[in-house]
């Protein structure tokens, strides 16, 4: 007679509560902070936090199922952006930190294990196998699951004239000009750089706004940083006419820039 075999869970309820008595069989020092955490976006199955102090989103599905990728990148983003609030409540957390994804499931599909290819954060997906023990408790394995690799040609970088030459409405270009200049001139030591998406601005090494060119609108955002030098939320606007008032954004920015140390010049 086998001293192990296979167990299928009844429920998504019954299967949350097998992983989360036995984090440490999916990662060594894995420690459950909430289980059903409810956010924003939603209820996340397991919150966690690593050895390391990075939250961990993890995700659960009961079989294969095509909507878990989508529902943990909503999660993310909550929690990505309320991360220093987290912090706060769960003293283990480095928020400096991003955090991590992590999927489980009785399978993926070849879909799932391709899209999580495409996305940031990195994805990492886990498929288990629950075992009745030969006490009859319960145990779980997992086994990880090795995503396709990639081959992109290499990306040639950006400059601010070309991410300006994307935009086709020309009457917002002088705008840009205008949103630029408000910009550096802030205060000194503001350093003005290109990314493969956006024109960003930052002091001290950090980033606390930016210009994201589209093809028919601009967005002019502020990263809004606290005195703790904490990024706390954005402020956004999008102009697509070109007399859109982004005076409240600005304003925000060069409060960023202050708390950041960096001096308003007069």
């Amino acid at each position: 007679m086998p001293t192990l075999r296979k167990y299928k869970p009844q429920s998504e309820k019954e299967l949350h509560s097998i992983i989360a008595k036995e984090l440490d069989a999916l990662e060594d020092g894995l420690e459950l902070l909430k289980h059903e955490y409810v956010s924003r976006r939603g209820i996340l199955d397991l919150l966690c936090v690593d050895s390391g102090g990075r939250l961990v989103i993890i995700e659960v599905k009961l079989h294969e199922d095509e909507n878990i990728l989508f529902q943990a990148l909503r999660y993310y983003s909550n929690i990505d952006k309320d991360r220093y609030l987290v912090a706060n409540v769960y003293k283990r957390i480095n928020p400096n930190e991003d955090p991590r994804i992590v999927l489980i499931a009785e399978r993926f599909s070849e879909d799932i294990k391709r899209l999580s290819t495409l996305v940031k954060p990195e994805i990492e997906l886990w498929e288990y196998t629950v075992l009745i023990m030969p006490d009859d408790s319960k145990g779980i394995c997992y086994h990880p699951v090795s995503l396709p690799i990639v081959v992109s040609p290499p990306s040639e970088p950006k400059t601010i004239d070309r991410l300006i030459q994307y935009l086709t409405n020309e009457e917002l270009k002088p705008l840009i000009t205008k949103m630029r200049g408000d910009i550096k001139r802030i205060g000194e030591g503001i350093e003005e750089y290109p990314t493969q998406g956006y024109i960003g601005y930052r002091h001290s090494g950090r980033q606390f706004a930016w210009i994201k060119i589209l093809r028919k609108s601009i967005e002019f955002g502020a990263i809004i940083i606290d005195k703790d030098r904490k990024g706390v939320s954005g402020e956004t606007i999008r102009a697509e006419t070109g007399a859109e008032d982004y005076a409240e954004v600005l304003e925000e920015i060069k409060s960023s820039f202050t708390n950041l140390g960096g001096k308003l010049v007069d």
